[in-house]
């Protein structure tokens, strides 16, 4: 199966948006751990090296 960049980068920020939703209950924490490497397959595949969500939108996006 193959996905264009467009895919990964949705899969990556659903993906991120249930990590932090993960993080804020405690009772999830399990999961949370289980999709840290995940989001950073995910982030490889983009290229984004590293950075969150977060940290892409403060910069103005990714075509800054």
């Amino acid at each position: 199966m193959k996905l264009n960049i467009k895919e990964i980068k949705y899969i990556r920020q659903s993906l991120e948006h249930r990590l932090i939703y993960y993080k804020s209950k405690p009772q999830y924490s399990q999961y949370a751990d289980e999709l840290k490497p995940i989001v950073k397959k995910f982030k490889d595949l983009e290229g984004l090296k590293g950075k969150s969500l977060t940290e892409i939108n403060k910069e103005g996006g990714i075509w800054n």
